[in-house]
Order: C-alpha cells, then structure tokens, then sequence
C-alpha cells in the first residue's frame, strides 16, 4: 500500500469530518395512505420512535464482559476486555454511543450495521466506527464480501457487516421500516388527521336550544350567562338553570371520531409487533399478558427482544477478538430483581456452596470480606454423601 493512500485511510480513521460521520438521508417512498414513509419520517410517529429507542438504550446500557475459554479444563475466566470496548474511537469516547448507533443501523435505518475496524502496524485493532449503512454498498456477486464506501474497496478484516434479516442468496439484511412502511404510513395519515382534525375542525361539546326566535341581544346575553356560571374548571360541575324555555343539549364522540381513535391504538401495537416490543411498554392502557411482576415483565422484554440482536452482535464482535475470547452483555443488570428476592437467592447459593460470601457482595458492588474470610464456599453440615455412614456410625442402608 502507497504511503498516501495509508496517508488517507488514517485520516478516515480519525478525521472526525470524515466520510465515517457522513450522514445520507433516504429519500421516503410514497405508501397507499398518501403519506410518504422513510427512516426519518418513520421515527416522528411516537410508536416507532419508543420501539427504536427502547431497544437501542436496552442494548446499549448493557454492560458487557470478556471471557477467554481456558482448553485444559474447558472453562471460562474473566478478562479484561480490548481498548476498543471502554473507548471505541477518538470521536464517540463512550461507549453507550457506538452501541446505540450500531443498533440504529440494524433497527431503524437500513436492516444493515457496519463497522470499520481501524489496526494499528501489529493488526491490534485500535478503534471502531460505526458507518452509516446507506453509505455502504456491498457486492453480493463476488466471491467474498468486499465493501464500497466512498469510492474505496474495504475487505471484511477492515469492515464488520451484521445484518438484521438476510435471505439466502443475499449479504445485505432487510429493514424493518421498508417492509412496513404502510403500516407506519397509515399509523403517520391518522397522526396527521388528528392533527388536522384539532386544528380545522369545529367541535362542540353541546348546544343550547331555544324553542322560539329570541329576541335581539337575548343569545348574546344567554352565552355571557352560560360562560359566567359554567366556564372553567372551578366552574365544571356547577348547577345550571337556563330560562326562557332554552335547553341544554349535549353533543358525543361521533363513531367515525371514535374508529378514528381505535385506528390509532391497533396502529401502535401493530408497530410494536414488528419490534417485538410487549405492547404494555408502549400503551399504559394494555395490561401485560406476561406475569403479574415488573421481573417477569422485564424478563419477557430480555428474552424475546434483546436476546436476538445480542446474538447477533455477540457473535459477531467476537470474531475480533484473539481466539479462544468472546464477549457477552450482562443481561443481568437489566434482570435484578427486588431485594428480598434477590438476598433469598443469594442465601441459597451461599448454602449450597454454589458461591462465595465474596462472590455475592462483589454482585452488590462491595469490597470483600478482608483477610481473605469470604473466598471459601461452605456446605451445611449435615449434608453428606448417598452411602457414606454418619458421624454417629450409623448405617445408611435402605429402610
């Protein structure tokens, strides 16, 4: 490689007005509701927006631990994981930032997450970037992946693809947002209807009904009546007497008013589905199927939302790393139960030797006991093993 042209991939590397911070808007397309629909647009209906945020903040405030898988006895240790992890690059210094963009890219813009992995002269791997998808184009006719950004040809050792929904045949995944976009559209043309209806509509809550032709002045001096005694909120519930024969009529929701309102709320848990998202977290008004408790209520969100895309990050990012490591998201973090709930577990695997004092309070983010005192893992004494005799020398043969 030319020194320009490493001259070059340096200063996209670190430019921070790099191509990498380049951001392209996908123009929208028309749907059958007459509202046209894009990643940008798609995210001004609330639904989508708390979907794509819910899982995206879910995601990226996960922490996240390394292990390396030790081959003599087939188990796994914790270490400390890659700069690349704490920091992934000059510009996005938190790491909260990275992971979200990451998941922006596979759930809201374009089904496609890309990351160009910076090395240093040894192939270490220094920094991480997450590119906008729509800057990229892939190449499904060739051999092995090769990825165009910017007029450059980049290997899958210089960019980490994952994508969301791939068919066979295909490199590049599918976007949720393209495949739905007539249901975020008609959920968008009823937003825009009520919108209209609130602004340009004339809407009353009642009228008030005069048997004969009043006389002039006679309605201005009953609406300054009605206003005086009625309007207001101190003045809702007031008793009303209206004289000269008038009448007070009052005016409902017509049907057309109310489907209008049930197409908002099957629009939302529509878009919800699609994110797999528990319609409760979106719409107050619907009680969750899942359990009676905010653990079992979180768990559900954990296994059926996150889990699939931390797969697909986990396995991906861990092609990173040397062999034998892998990292993994502490869904834990999300998982914390109440602390009764949670101290009574911790009293059983304490009892039953499955952890340590020092093992529990590191959990709760407290230092060890000193000296050493909570390392060793205990037992109740009168456990012992099937067919060995007591302490007492009695025999354990069948009754």
């Amino acid at each position: 490689m030319s020194l320009f042209k490493r001259i070059e991939r340096r200063a996209y590397a670190y430019g921070p007005k790099s191509v990498w911070d380049t951001d392209v808007e996908t123009p929208p397309r028309a749907t059958g509701a007459g509202v046209p629909v894009g990643p940008e647009q798609a995210r001004t209906l609330a639904a989508v927006w708390a979907c794509q945020s819910l899982i995206a903040d879910g995601v990226a405030s996960l922490p996240i631990d390394v292990f390396r898988r030790v081959q003599a006895t087939g188990r796994r240790e914790n270490i400390d994981g890659p700069g690349w992890l704490s920091r992934p690059n000059p510009v996005e210094q938190q790491p909260y930032t990275f992971w979200h963009k990451v998941m922006i890219s596979l759930i809201g813009d374009d089904g496609n997450a890309y990351v160009r992995t910076v090395r240093d002269d040894s192939g270490k791997i220094i920094s991480v970037y997450a590119v906008d998808p729509k800057l990229v184009h892939v190449d499904d006719r060739s051999p092995v992946p090769v990825y165009q950004v910017g007029g450059e040809e980049f290997t899958d050792r210089e960019m980490l693809h994952i994508p969301a929904f791939v068919k066979p045949g295909k490199r590049r995944g599918l976007s949720v947002i393209d495949y739905a976009r007539e249901a975020v559209g008609l959920g968008l043309a009823a937003e825009e209807f009520g919108a209209r209806f609130f602004a340009q509509g004339t809407t009353m809550s009642g009228v008030v009904e005069h048997p004969g032709t009043p006389k002039p002045g006679e309605v201005a001096v009953l609406a300054r009546m009605l206003r005086h005694s009625h309007a207001g909120v101190k003045k809702s519930h007031a008793v009303g007497i209206l004289t000269g024969g008038a009448s007070w009529k009052s005016i409902s929701i017509t049907p057309e008013q109310a489907q209008f309102l049930e197409t908002r709320r099957f629009q939302k848990l529509e878009i919800a589905s699609l994110y797999r998202v528990p319609p409760h977290m979106l719409d107050p008004t619907v009680q969750s199927s899942w359990g009676s408790g905010v653990e079992e209520q979180n768990k559900f969100f954990v296994d059926y939302t996150l889990v699939p895309w931390l797969v697909r990050l986990e396995q991906a990012f861990s092609g990173l790393l040397p062999v034998n490591q892998y990292l993994r998201f502490n869904v834990d973090a999300r998982l914390r139960s109440t602390t009764t709930e949670r101290f009574a577990a911790y009293a059983q695997a304490v009892n039953n030797g499955i952890m340590s004092l020092d093992e529990v309070r590191e959990l709760e983010d407290m230092p060890p006991i000193p000296d050493g005192r909570g390392r060793a893992h205990v037992r109740p004494l009168n456990v012992a093993e099937l067919g060995a005799g007591g302490d007492d020398g009695a025999s354990d043969s069948a009754i």
